[in-house]
């Protein structure tokens, strides 16, 4: 009887507080908070590299993302040579330590968390300073791109790379390898790689080109090549643009009924044979095979869509660029297509030679960057920057830490007639709007001889005395307006400029290095100069004067170069010794940064999705996690 009583006083009390909220007397019930969405990322290992430095080695070594997420600070490292433990107090405030001591054995590091040590793990010893992979033998080829991925779930990267014929009328190949020198397997593309079809097709690419083989103006920057683990199996797969002719590592050659047949393959990251097979959407197909890039996103905020941006020119000639793009979904059998969105010709978005798939709402879910327009996660056109038209590259990142989101910087090109109206922009990357704006030398108009075109801008934290990033062009006049270094809050703040390739992480402190070939160098600001603090022997770089991959492959979260030596017969990883301060999880574990790697084409610099530089005190804890479902399990 009580109870019965109590339900009905229950009851009343309920009627009650809802009448008086939908009356506006009382504040609506604050509901309970749902669990984060967490991606899922790969289940990385320690990452441990060892370097000849001074009397000694140099040791360093990955802080994941999944552990600080989940213990932050409270995380600590022991390291060990021979089973003997060679540092005093566990090292908090580093992934890095230096051993001069005497002795020999295997070096190993252990975390420490609440005073447990689980196993150790050991790393990759880098003699001579860098890590030799041989290439197989393949006379006149040249590496141009270069993809990290866990191939075989044990959780250190391999590396799927792109070699070219330097005479172009041989196939590409895509060839699998270990940090350690090991050849995996190898892809012939055949000769849908280099053999273009007739008719329009003349004015495309081959169609089973990668990596901007075929030498004709609009293709030379695509890549159509990616690898991720897709289907969430603990294992990358790699993404391939295939055509008659390709054959897999297994023998198995692709077959079609027109050699301007083209399809995206699903090939085992471990064994370089093909699981699965789809044609590209045949909208374009009147005028020939299709270029373009492929890249990962995460369109749903949790599992990795494959990207795939197809490109042609209308008619015979040079005619106008037409867009597409396809997204895929991969459940570990079949290739699914996600959506499609075709580019309209009148909505002024104009692409530049690279994409890039960002979360620039920070709703979780990744958009598809591509120059000046920005393409949702579900498939509709977010914006297009307004009075802007194509340049060659494009960055987004957190660039200022005063202003929420992202932002973006765009150069403008001026060539083949088209002249823009400025020569490069600073925009808000979640709406389009443009925050800053450069100018022309006020007499351009009707001086010839001024050249307005700007070939390539970059971004970086090069000037510490300034709040946020900063960024320059090729403009090589520095009495022009739009010249010189601007920082995102305080303008102007350098005439002359540093090299304008990349940025990279480098030294010891978080602050920008400038990666240019395959030499390192630092800006001073004082004296508006570069000082070379990195130029190592024997390697050359190639395209765009671009190595094939810069990163946090190993070690700690700062950046690595992979080059190719002189003589093209092998690869070399190189990594910095400079010591350092600061901790910071894995970049690799990253969502803007790590989807960097999976589009290559152009190349760009890669950023964090948080503001990565000098004023930064502490990274936020990411919303991530590693498969459930794997093949192998990793090393801790």
């Amino acid at each position: 009887m009580n109870s019965v009583r109590t339900r009905r006083r229950g009851g009343a009390i309920t009627a009650v507080v809802v009448a008086a909220v939908a009356a506006g007397l009382l504040p609506a019930p604050v509901a309970a908070a749902e669990p984060p969405v967490r991606r899922i990322v790969e289940k990385l290992d320690r990452g441990l590299v060892v370097v000849p430095s001074g009397a000694g080695a140099f040791l360093s070594w990955r802080l994941l993302g999944t552990e600080y997420a989940r213990y932050g600070d409270a995380i600590a490292f022991n390291v060990y040579r021979g089973g003997r433990r060679l540092n005093r107090a566990p090292i908090t405030e580093s992934t890095t330590y230096q051993d001069n001591s005497r002795g020999t054995g295997t070096y190993t590091v252990r975390a420490v968390v609440d005073g447990r040590a689980p196993k150790p793990s050991s790393g990759l010893r880098l003699v001579g300073g860098h890590a030799e992979i041989p290439l197989a033998a393949a006379d006149g080829y040249t590496v141009r791109h270069a993809w990290p991925g866990d191939l075989d779930g044990d959780g250190r990267y391999e590396l799927v790379v792109s070699r070219l014929s330097q005479t172009r009328d041989r196939p590409d190949l895509l060839e699998a390898y270990t940090l350690t020198g090991e050849r995996l397997w190898s892809v012939d593309l055949g000769p849908g790689s280099y053999t273009q079809v007739g008719g329009n097709g003349a004015n495309d690419p081959a169609p089973g080109a990668i990596s901007g083989s075929t030498a004709i103006g609009g293709y030379r920057n695509d890549d159509n090549v990616t690898v991720y683990d897709f289907d969430g199996d603990g294992r990358a797969e790699v993404l391939v643009h295939t055509a008659a002719g390709t054959t897999f590592a297994d023998g198995t050659r692709v077959t079609a009924g027109s050699p301007a047949d083209q399809f995206v393959s699903v090939v085992d990251g471990a064994t370089g044979t093909e699981r699965t097979r789809q044609p590209v959407p045949d909208d374009f197909v009147a005028d020939g095979p299709s270029g373009g890039h492929f890249g990962i996103a995460h369109l749903d905020g949790i599992h990795p869509s494959l990207v795939t941006k197809l490109v042609t020119r209308v008619g015979v000639r040079r005619g106008a660029f037409r867009v597409l793009f396809q997204t895929w979904d991969f459940d570990g059998t079949n290739l699914h297509r996600r959506w499609k969105y075709v580019v309209p010709a009148t909505s002024g978005a104009t692409s530049f030679h690279q994409i890039r798939t960002v979360d620039v709402d920070l709703d979780g879910k990744d958009e598809i960057a591509d120059g000046n327009y920005v393409v949702n996660s579900d498939g509709t056109l977010r914006y297009v920057v307004d009075g802007t038209g194509h340049g060659d590259r494009f960055h987004i990142a957190d660039l200022d830490p005063s202003r929420p989101g992202p932002e973006g910087f765009a150069i403008q090109q001026a060539e083949l007639g088209v002249i823009p109206d400025f020569p490069w922009y600073y925009y808000d990357a979640d709406t389009g709007e443009r925050l800053v704006t450069g100018r022309h030398p006020a007499d351009w108009e009707n001086d010839t001889d001024t050249d307005i075109d700007v070939g390539r801008g970059s971004t970086g934290d090069i000037d510490p005395s300034h709040p946020g990033y900063e960024y320059w062009t090729s403009t090589a006049d520095v009495a022009a307006p739009g010249a010189g270094v601007h920082n995102v809050q305080d303008g102007k703040v350098a005439a002359t400029t540093p090299s304008v390739n990349f940025r990279i992480w480098w030294d010891g402190d978080k602050g920008s290095e400038l990666l240019d070939f395959t030499q390192v160098s630092k800006w001073d600001p004082a004296t508006g100069t570069s000082t070379k603090i990195f130029d190592p022997a024997g390697v050359v770089a190639g395209a765009r004067d671009a190595t094939p991959f810069h990163g946090d492959l190993v070690g700690d979260w700062r950046e690595e170069i992979l080059a190719e030596t002189a003589d093209h017969t092998a690869l070399r990883l190189h990594a910095t010794t400079e010591p350092m301060r600061t901790r910071i999880h894995t970049l690799a574990q990253n969502a803007e940064y790590r989807l960097g790697w999976t589009v290559r084409g152009y190349l760009q610099s890669t950023y964090t999705d948080y503001y990565l530089g000098t004023e930064t005190r502490r990274v936020p804890k990411p919303a991530i996690t590693t498969p459930r479902r794997t093949r192998t399990e990793g090393a801790s």
